[in-house]
């Protein structure tokens, strides 16, 4: 797909150094090129219910929770955890999901945000953390949100504890993020979904309606 250079305003003369050495264009040939090719990940995560939904029931909790109270005694035996902020991401205001996963979803999570971060380094957005915008849903939550949200189904892979949806679109930095910064750290993120897509360790829908990655843990 090609991408403008004012795709990015801000990167705009960090691509065109990019370009002139790694294509080892003079500046004549450069000038003529009005974009360049790069890939667009985020469009090719696409992921349907019906291809992991079995899978997340089996690694997940395996019983469908009615109501808040019923995720602490899950808790209690170990096969939920709390998500707590922490220097990778934050959590948005849940007002249909509760913040527990299973533990293998909350390592897989850690590891997302250790790979983001890391693609962060000497770009001037290290420690800029990603929201996480939904988690746990009962079947009470899953009716509640039912009401108002379309995309929403009765039998979600969020009622089993293996799946959160992550905001491409809101980020948390020390200082106030510029629109393409923040365009920028939605493209970092897809990436590195993206290459824990194909490492097999999770399926990942581009959700444009919400503006969030829904990501099932493998």
């Amino acid at each position: 797909m090609c991408i403008s250079w004012s795709f990015y305003p801000e990167k705009s003369a960090r691509i065109y150094a990019k370009l002139v050495h790694k294509m080892g264009l003079k500046k004549k040939e450069i000038a003529r090129q009005t974009c360049f090719q790069d890939t667009i990940y985020a469009v090719q995560m696409n992921d349907r219910v019906m291809l992991y939904l079995e899978e997340s029931y089996l690694k997940g909790t395996q019983q469908f929770l009615k109501k808040k109270k019923d995720i602490y005694k899950l808790v209690l035996q170990g096969d939920l955890i709390l998500i707590e902020e922490n220097e990778y991401y934050m959590l948005d205001t849940m007002w249909y999901s509760y913040p527990y996963l299973i533990p293998q979803a909350k390592d897989f999570l850690d590891e997302l945000g250790k790979r983001f971060q890391r693609k962060l380094e000497n770009t001037g957005l290290e420690c800029t953390q990603f929201t996480l915008t939904s988690m746990l849903r009962t079947t009470s939550s899953v009716a509640r949100l039912r009401k108002w949200n379309r995309n929403s189904i009765r039998n979600s892979a969020h009622l089993h504890g293996t799946t959160f949806d992550v905001s491409y679109r809101s980020f948390k930095n020390p200082r106030v993020l510029t629109f393409a910064e923040n365009l920028y750290l939605g493209d970092v993120l897809a990436k590195t979904l993206w290459e824990l897509r194909e490492e097999k360790k999770c399926w990942t829908t581009y959700e444009t309606w919400q503006t969030c990655f829904h990501v099932v843990v493998r």
